[in-house]
C-alpha cells in the first residue's frame, strides 16, 4: 500500500545542515515527501551560541514555524535533532536548563500547530555521541558525559510532552568511531 506523501519540518544543527547530513539522507529515503529544513551549524536548543541569538532555537521557534508553514502549508511531522552544541564545554554549567528549554519548544510548537488546525507528530531525536576527548577540539571535550546525561533528560521530556523519542546516541555508540573523523560530526 502506497503511503501518502508527508510534509515534514526538520530542525537541527550542522549534522542536519551538511550536504550529506541526516536531512538529505532522509530526503533520499522519503522521496515523495516535502521536507522543509531549518538546520543551522551551531544551532542550540536554547543558548545564544557564539553570542548569536540566531542559533537559539527557543528564541526563534515562532519564526521557524512561520517559515515552515509558509513553505509547507501544513505539517505532518516535525523532527528535532538538536543538543550537540548545547553540550559544548562553554555551556556545561548551564546544561541543566536544556531539558526545560526543549519542553518549552515543544509546547510552543504545539500551540502554533493548533492555531493552524494541525497536530503534527513530533520527534525528538537525540544528539549523536561524541568521540573520545583526545580526538575532540577543546570546546567539545567532556561532551560524551554531557550528551549521555542530556539524552536521558530528553527521553523524559519527550515522555512528559507526549512526543516520540529516537535515541540515535544509543544506536550509534558501538560504531561511532567508524562514522566520524572529528568526534562530533557524522561522515557521509
Amino acid at each position: 500500500k502506497q503511503e501518502k506523501p508527508l510534509k515534514i519540518f526538520t530542525l537541527g544543527d550542522s549534522n542536519g545542515a551538511l550536504p550529506f547530513g541526516w536531512v538529505n539522507q532522509l530526503r533520499g529515503i522519503r522521496v515523495n515527501d516535502s521536507i522543509f529544513n531549518i538546520s543551522i551549524s551551531g544551532n542550540t536548543i536554547g543558548f545564544n551560541n557564539n553570542g548569536r541569538t540566531s542559533l537559539n532555537t527557543l528564541s526563534n521557534i515562532e519564526s521557524h514555524m512561520s517559515k515552515a508553514y509558509s513553505n509547507l502549508g501544513k505539517i505532518d511531522r516535525i523532527i528535532i535533532m538538536l543538543g550537540t552544541n548545547d553540550c559544548k564545554a562553554v555551556f556545561s554549567d548551564s546544561l541543566s536548563v536544556v531539558p526545560a528549554n526543549m519542553k518549552k519548544i515543544i509546547k510552543q510548537i504545539k500551540l502554533i500547530a493548533r492555531s493552524h488546525n494541525d497536530k503534527p507528530v513530533i520527534y525528538i531525536v537525540s544528539p549523536p555521541p561524541f568521540g573520545l576527548d583526545e580526538m575532540l577540539e577543546e570546546k567539545y571535550k567532556g561532551g560524551m558525559e554531557r550528551v549521555s546525561w542530556l539524552n536521558e533528560q530528553l527521553k523524559l521530556a519527550a515522555r512528559e510532552e507526549s512526543v516520540r523519542f529516537i535515541n540515535t546516541c544509543q544506536i550509534l555508540i558501538p560504531v561511532f568511531r567508524q562514522l566520524t573523523t572529528d568526534g562530533v560530526h557524522l561522515n557521509e
